[in-house]
């Protein structure tokens, strides 16, 4: 009987969770890539809207791990465990090997959807190209 009770308990916070957070949290819709003039993915226009889909919820205001995802800047900067962003070199990026989940931390934590392929390619990109603020 208490175990029953337990698991009521734990699917009930989850059930909130879910709904605090938007059903689900994380778009699965497909992205347009902006780039800019140079030909260039956009950090404003495609990077940061990804980021923040996905990742707002534990790295906004009060940043898990001391990890915010509110400005390049920030982004550039990262956080108690170091870079998150090695510019010009996706594989050691952590914000790739992370959503690729190919290295712990795996993110977004699972109980949020996954990025979809189309995101983890644009971001990829953004950081082989340099990793710039356009």
């Amino acid at each position: 009987m208490l175990k029953k009770s337990i698991n009521a308990i734990i699917f009930a916070a989850l059930a909130l969770v879910f709904i605090y957070c938007g059903a689900a949290g994380g778009s699965t819709e497909p992205i347009t890539v902006e780039k800019t003039s140079e030909g260039e993915v956009s950090f404003s226009k495609t990077i940061a809207p990804i980021l923040k889909d996905h990742c707002i919820r534990c790295h906004g205001d009060d940043p898990k791990g001391e990890l915010s995802i509110l400005s390049y800047e920030a982004v550039m900067k990262g956080g108690k465990s170091g870079n998150f962003v090695v510019p010009g070199d996706p594989d050691n990026s952590r914000l790739i090997t992370s959503v690729e989940k190919t290295k712990e931390p795996f993110m977004p934590p699972r109980i949020f959807p996954a990025l979809t392929p189309d995101r983890i390619q644009a971001i990829r990109r953004w950081i082989a190209e340099g990793a710039k603020n356009n």
